[in-house]
């Protein structure tokens, strides 16, 4: 029998959970599994429409927390275009991040989310995503860059 670390076992059940969510709920509101934006340091699971946010299910952070540690994901909102000047406004809500394997810089919000309670969470995820995207509009971000 293979034993597997309480971070496998957990980041298995995030990504069992999170699959499930996006093709119950994501997939018949537009979203793709995308690649858009490569991050090697934690395992993700990417999902992308056509607008200029990315939502990103980081799998891999803080799931050697604790047994229940699948019940909960940080989904981060990438703006997909790396690079980008963005107001000082914006940075309380978006913060930088920096892929280390290709160098390049982007923007993203970060919450973490109870994903156990799947339509709850399927609809604060939307919500904060339209909410995001609102924002960007107000400072004259469109589909592809501002």
């Amino acid at each position: 029998m293979i034993s597997k670390s309480l971070a496998e076992l957990n980041i298995m059940r995030r990504e069992a959970i999170v699959n499930y969510l996006i093709n119950k709920f994501f997939i018949n509101k537009g979203f793709k599994i995308c690649g858009d934006i490569t991050i090697k340091d934690t395992h993700r699971v990417n999902i992308c429409d056509e607008s200029p946010l990315m939502i990103s299910f980081d799998l891999g952070y803080a799931s050697d927390f604790r047994e229940d540690a699948y019940t909960w994901c940080y989904v981060d909102f990438f703006i997909r275009e790396p690079g980008l000047d963005i107001p000082d406004t914006l940075k309380t809500s978006f913060t930088r991040y920096i892929d280390t394997d290709s160098k390049k810089i982007y923007w993203r919000h970060r919450e973490m989310v109870r994903i156990i309670d799947m339509d709850r969470a399927v609809h604060y995820i939307l919500r904060l995503r339209e909410e995001l995207l609102e924002l960007l509009k107000q400072h004259g971000f469109t589909n592809s860059s501002p």
